[in-house]
């Protein structure tokens, strides 16, 4: 009975909810109508003149930032590609008008792929740290019983759920929350992230269910806030489902456990092509929709996206915003912008940026009302050398699809991270993660060979260098999965191996060196230590 009445409400709220993506369709067809009369209204409120230089990350725009920050501010970090963590102000407002943001695309999205089951399910981290990600998502009260009918995911900052993770790892604790609330639609930012959860199941079904397998068995064993919890995200036939995790020793489709499901959001710009790809195994395009997110940094939205039907454009429309674009060395305006063209995107904002350089490359792939349809392509700046080499992040993903189409098996379920390396003794070189839960120790020689023979090939200079005895040949090395966050972006170079230490680990410990002749880039040793 709890569960028919939980779904009856959830059926409210799934006709509500296209409702709404109509009404926020139309305001964003306004929005678009009024597109050039905004950004020079917000111009003029920022201060833009031609005379304002662009800038990157750096001092001046610190200070910037600061200047804006009321007190007792709070500053989000970067997860990205720079040595240093970028702190970028996030007042309360903003993180409203944020989770406004979603909330609307989410509700176009609905409308735009004719979701009929609404109930998302996000895959959050179930820890809290410094990325924008985790101040949208953190929570100091219990939400409400409706807010957990449609977002089932928002329980787990419960300390009876944070005790369940610590008994059991957050697979068990998310396929349990996904078992009893059956919710139609997953969201990740990050590919990798419901990737790496259904090839968990898929490699360790027994521990991944043992939660389940509790609960079926003993439920008096459990506290009395886990089956509040439970009573709350109930749905109908999860006594079914839960019976059916619970007694079968195979690891089961998302289809048996949840099989409302019918769609997944997640960004699919840049270098996430292989999580996608492991996505469409587990998830098959005949039976569930990819609804791809919009771009977003920490600086800053970037586009938001335009759905005509299940066609998806991208234009850089988000609230408070002033974009230009840079096309060599000309600053052009965003209706300037032709198809077919790269151009690395300009920020302005009312939290500190003034024409920031963002460092992302977008390719104009059309026109829509006048307005460029944005699909981000890569990072300007993720390039690194030693010596002249200047490895680049895409000769380095061009490497690593040789690699797996050579050896399939080995890196079937295996990401892969380059970071530059200077050890106290020896040559620099370049140390390539493999980061995944099975061991490849016996394999890493025959890949670094063919890594470096590969490498050779698309880079001239690094084959110069290693010749010439300038460079150090690549290494690989196992990291585990679980030592990275969920919100960790696995992009092929990392230029500084601080990034690998912005969260706490127990398995790592980085070194890092300085040399008057060499940049303060290196991840010395990747080894044990104890606590």
């Amino acid at each position: 009975m709890r569960g028919q009445i939980n779904d009856c409400l959830r059926s409210i709220i799934s006709a509500i909810i296209p409702i709404a993506g109509v009404i926020s369709t139309t305001f964003l067809r306004l929005r678009i109508a009024l597109y050039t009369h905004n950004q020079k209204r917000l111009k003029r409120k920022y201060g833009i003149t031609t005379d304002t230089p662009v800038l990157p990350y750096g001092r001046r725009v610190e200070q910037s930032i600061q200047a804006k920050a009321p007190p007792r501010a709070r500053f989000a970090k970067t997860s990205g590609s720079t040595g240093k963590a970028k702190e970028i102000l996030y007042t309360n407002r903003r993180l409203l008008a944020l989770k406004l943001t979603f909330s609307e695309m989410f509700a176009r999205a609905c409308y735009a792929f004719a979701i009929k089951h609404t109930s998302l399910y996000v895959f959050s981290s179930f820890q809290t740290d410094a990325s924008a990600t985790s101040m949208l998502l953190d929570e100091n009260a219990f939400p409400s019983y409706i807010s957990t009918l449609q977002a089932p995911y928002r329980v787990q900052h419960h300390p009876a759920m944070q005790s369940l993770v610590a008994n059991y790892g957050s697979a068990a604790v998310r396929l349990w929350i996904l078992t009893i609330s059956n919710p139609g639609v997953l969201y990740s930012t990050n590919p990798s992230t419901i990737s790496t959860f259904l090839d968990e199941l898929a490699s360790d079904w027994r521990r991944s269910s043992k939660l389940i397998r509790d609960w079926h068995d003993n439920p008096r064993s459990f506290s009395s806030d886990v089956h509040t919890i439970a009573r709350r995200l109930e749905s109908c036939r999860a006594a079914e489902r839960v019976k059916e995790v619970a007694t079968t020793n195979a690891p089961l489709p998302l289809s048996v456990y949840a099989p409302r499901v019918s769609a997944y959001i997640c960004w699919t710009g840049g270098y996430v092509k292989p999580f996608l790809d492991r996505l469409a195994t587990h998830l098959p395009s005949t039976r569930y929709k990819l609804i791809p997110m919009y771009s977003m940094s920490t600086e800053t939205i970037e586009t938001l996206p335009y759905f005509r039907d299940e066609d998806v454009a991208y234009f850089p429309i988000g609230g408070g915003v002033v974009y230009e674009f840079i096309d060599q060395t000309e600053l052009r305006q965003p209706r300037e912008l032709e198809p077919g063209k790269l151009y690395a995107m300009v920020v302005s904002d009312r939290y500190g940026l003034r024409r920031y350089q963002t460092d992302d490359l977008f390719l104009c792939k059309r026109k829509i009302n006048g307005l460029p349809d944005l699909v981000f392509v890569r990072r300007r700046s993720l390039e690194y050398s030693f010596t002249g080499e200047k490895l680049t992040a895409e000769q380095l993903s061009a490497v690593f699809d040789q690699l797996r189409t050579l050896y399939p098996t080995t890196l079937a379920q295996k990401f892969m991270t380059c970071v530059p390396s200077q050890p106290a003794r020896g040559l620099p070189h370049y140390k390539v993660l493999l980061i995944g839960n099975h061991e490849t120790s016996g394999a890493h020689h025959l890949l670094a060979a063919r890594c470096d023979d590969f490498l050779g090939e698309i880079n001239c200079e690094y084959k110069s260098k290693r010749t010439s005895g300038r460079l150090g040949p690549v290494t690989f090395v196992d990291a585990p999965r679980q030592d990275f966050p969920s919100q960790f972006k696995f992009l092929p170079l990392y230029h500084h191996e601080e990034n690998l230490c912005l969260w706490p680990t127990r398995r790592y410990r980085v070194t890092v060196l300085t040399s008057s002749k060499l940049p303060r880039t290196s991840l010395e040793g990747v080894s044990t230590v104890t606590r």
